[in-house]
């Protein structure tokens, strides 16, 4: 395993991880009470131990050199990187109009989004950014042979 598929897999489950955090943050925001005081320690604890037990792992993960044989990268790589970046460049875009839309033609004219909306929008946004770029990694890696062109 390269580096660009180890930080396409970090990433993804970065990702995963703060969906996590982002889901109970947006049901305390949405039930408006906090949750019983142990149920909140708990998650937050887990969140925080498995946080920085995750970034740990990146930094040794990414940090550690690849075997000898290997090159550090090769124009596969360079090519899969080009292709993740611009399906993830392309797919947030598309987002953001498809979400604007929706505000648009939900709210009118004259409608108001609050402002915690639009961070949570653009929270969102970059999470699902972030995700489509690790999946559009790992499926082209997963897609070729190791002597295949793409």
């Amino acid at each position: 395993m390269n580096k660009t598929q180890r930080g396409a897999w970090i990433i993804l489950f970065s990702v995963l991880l703060d969906v996590v955090a982002f889901v109970y943050v947006g049901l305390i925001l949405l039930f408006r009470s906090m949750p019983p005081r142990s149920v909140g320690q708990a998650v937050a604890a887990f969140v925080a131990v498995t946080g920085l037990v995750f970034v740990a792992t990146a930094i040794i993960a990414l940090m550690r050199p690849q075997s000898r044989a290997e090159p550090e990268s090769d124009e596969r790589d360079s090519m899969i990187k080009r292709r993740s970046i611009l399906i993830s460049f392309l797919a947030g875009w598309l987002l953001v109009a498809v979400v604007l839309l929706i505000l648009a033609l939900t709210l009118g004219e004259t409608g108001s989004v609050p402002v915690y909306v639009l961070t949570v929008v653009s929270y969102g946004v970059f999470l699902i950014t972030l995700l489509i770029y690790a999946a559009a990694t790992l499926c082209q890696y997963g897609r070729t042979g190791k002597g295949e062109q793409l």
